[in-house]
């Protein structure tokens, strides 16, 4: 999402007065692949696909040795699970509650981010 659909929503949720600790997750409706990413990056982009099975195994052999050194592993198993599971977010919350939705929306947003860099 980006800064300004946020910063709406922000503001949406102050005029709403809600209660305290409700959670309101923000979503863009327009999901993006990776593949739609690295087009709205410069659209030549390489990707280079490993096989689930060989990035769990790496996951697995960085945490013995990182575990003597008393750190955490960037890659360990239940990291690598949490963050390749297949999720889906949805921000039904802050379209009924807020009357909230994504002006600039994701795709317009990174296109301002990469061309701001």
């Amino acid at each position: 999402v980006y800064i300004d659909d946020v910063v709406d929503a922000v503001f949406a949720t102050v005029d709403k007065k809600l209660d305290r600790g409700q959670i309101i997750q923000l979503v863009d409706p327009d999901a993006m692949t990776q593949s739609d990413v690295l087009e709205l990056a410069g659209g030549n982009k390489k990707r280079l696909s490993i096989p689930r099975s060989v990035v769990f195994a790496l996951g697995k052999l960085s945490e013995l040795p990182l575990k003597l050194l008393k750190r955490a592993s960037p890659i360990a198993e239940y990291r690598l699970r949490s963050a390749l599971s297949q999720v889906e977010y949805r921000s039904d919350i802050a379209k009924t509650l807020l009357g909230w939705e994504p002006k600039v929306g994701v795709r317009e947003g990174l296109r301002r981010t990469i061309v701001g860099s």
